[in-house]
């Protein structure tokens, strides 16, 4: 698929070589669909970003930990690693569809990872190549309101959401999926079904391997707010728990003020539960509100926090954690920060790329998360926060300051000693700590900005009581900003 990806891109980009100035004087055509009511459209960006890190790991010496996940991969504690993510795409369509599809390769510069490929007798292919696009996201859709039904069928592997509006907290991610929505006046609906995991085989014992999930969704105007019931089922075979989502959100504008907030309720049942070795019952639940201010150009202060309930207990059959299908805060407002720390993968604070949450504390053993790998002892946390935004001219910023307590801490506390949490004291301090960041974005013009992304996280005892002594110092990541769009 990627292979052929590209052989159409440099197809298509060759052609259109072909009609610059150094032939025009032979005369040479334009660029044209085969089927020529089809329009289509050029558009990309390049995004590098070098960043400069110390204590990733909240320690002085060298640990297992000293490292953060990102697209491009590991950012690991040299003195300078630099993200690189290149999209080239094409979008266009036709009376009643379209289409949009997104070539993309994310990598850390080097030689290796830009230029040279993998070469039989060299260095192994550990991942994607700077040379080696592959189709990142992908949308067709269909609108059937002229055949009589106002629905529009949509599939492809773009992002798709449920709560991006609000906290991020429940789903959002590019998973392949299948998608019916429309309207009917002001009120919204959607119908969204994603695949996953659909392994082609079973495990050793014979059972499926496979996750689907499935999301209902109505958006509904309420004065100046939208009210959006939700409701999700996951079907995750892998973790062998059935489990249901019900959610609701709300958003909007009311004078200059923007409050946003949802909830959601997960209630199921997870076989083969790790602590009993039988059937355990879920019943968790997340949360998240916020305001913000419109002030003026430079002042817009927002304030809230996130809720996400942890398990009490390690050893008993229920699970009071919270697993969504993906948590993606990074992206979620206000809060979300392409470059800050928190958003970045790390082994030692269990939070996933895209996640604010310290969902993989407690190890693999759960019902969903990115990756599938959120654990059914995950604390849970607490969030409260506050910051501004605003800018004048060419000059945009934002700052804001965030404090991270644990929701729970007994499960944890159960299996202190353990191999899951080898270091981890008996009593675990709720206390995660707290997050500072600062962006500065010069916009030069529409299609390049160069900005300054400064994030600083102070542990709490709480990371030493989980990891051991010495887990106590400020890590601090300096992200240089360098996009370009068109």
């Amino acid at each position: 698929m990627k292979r052929l990806a590209m052989i159409m891109f440099l197809a298509f980009t060759s052609v259109a070589f072909l009609t610059g100035p150094a032939l025009a004087e032979m005369g040479m055509g334009k660029v044209t669909p085969v089927t020529t009511e089809v329009g289509i459209q050029l558009f990309g960006s390049l995004k590098t970003f070098p960043h400069f890190v110390s204590n990733m790991d909240f320690n002085d010496d060298d640990t297992p930990y000293d490292w953060l996940l990102d697209e491009n991969g590991i950012i690991d504690n040299d003195e300078i690693t630099v993200r690189n993510e290149i999209r080239l795409g094409m979008k266009g369509g036709g009376e009643n569809w379209k289409f949009m599809t997104i070539l993309e390769s994310d990598f850390s510069f080097d030689q290796g990872n830009a230029d040279r490929g993998s070469r039989a007798g060299e260095v192994p292919d550990l991942g994607m190549r700077g040379e080696d696009f592959g189709v990142e996201k992908l949308e067709f859709s269909y609108d059937f309101s002229s055949h009589g039904l106002p629905a529009t069928l949509e599939t492809g592997w773009n992002t798709t959401w449920a709560d991006l509006e609000t906290g991020g907290l429940f789903y959002g991610d590019d998973h392949p999926y299948i998608s019916l929505f429309g309207s009917m006046d002001d009120i919204k609906w959607e119908l969204l079904g994603l695949i996953i995991k659909d392994a082609a085989i079973t495990d050793g014992n014979g059972d499926d391997q496979d996750w689907q999930a499935y999301i209902a969704k109505v958006t509904l105007p309420a004065g100046p707010l939208k009210v959006a019931p939700f409701y999700g089922y996951s079907d995750n075979q892998f973790r062998e728990a059935n489990v249901h989502y019900l959610g609701i959100e709300a958003y909007g504008k009311m004078g200059n003020l923007t409050p946003k907030a949802e909830f959601v309720y997960a209630l199921g049942d997870k076989d083969n539960f790790t602590a009993t070795g039988g059937e355990a019952d879920i019943s968790a639940y997340g949360g998240f509100a916020a305001i913000e201010a419109s002030l003026g150009d430079m002042f817009n202060p927002y304030f809230g926090g996130y809720l996400i309930s942890g398990d009490d207990d390690a050893n008993d059959e229920d699970i009071e954690a919270f697993n969504p299908i993906t948590n993606i805060a990074r992206y979620a407002g206000p809060f979300g920060i392409e470059n800050a720390f928190i958003y970045r993968g790390s082994s030692l604070l269990g939070n996933p790329v895209y996640s604010n949450a310290f969902e993989r504390l407690g190890g693999p053993n759960g019902y969903g998360g990115i990756s599938n790998a959120a654990s059914a002892n995950s604390p849970g946390m607490y969030t409260l926060g506050l910051g501004t935004k605003g800018g004048m001219n060419s000059w945009a910023y934002k700052t804001q300051f965030q404090y991270f307590w644990l929701a729970e801490t007994g499960a944890l506390e159960d299996l202190a000693g353990t191999d899951t949490l080898p270091n981890a004291s008996d009593s675990i301090d709720d206390v995660m700590g707290w997050e500072f960041d600062l962006q500065i974005t010069y916009h030069f013009s529409k299609h390049f900005s160069l900005g300054n992304v400064v994030s600083i996280f102070d542990p709490g005892d709480g990371i030493e009581d989980l990891r051991g002594p010495g887990f106590d110092e400020m890590a601090f990541v300096d992200t240089i900003e360098m996009k370009w769009t068109f």
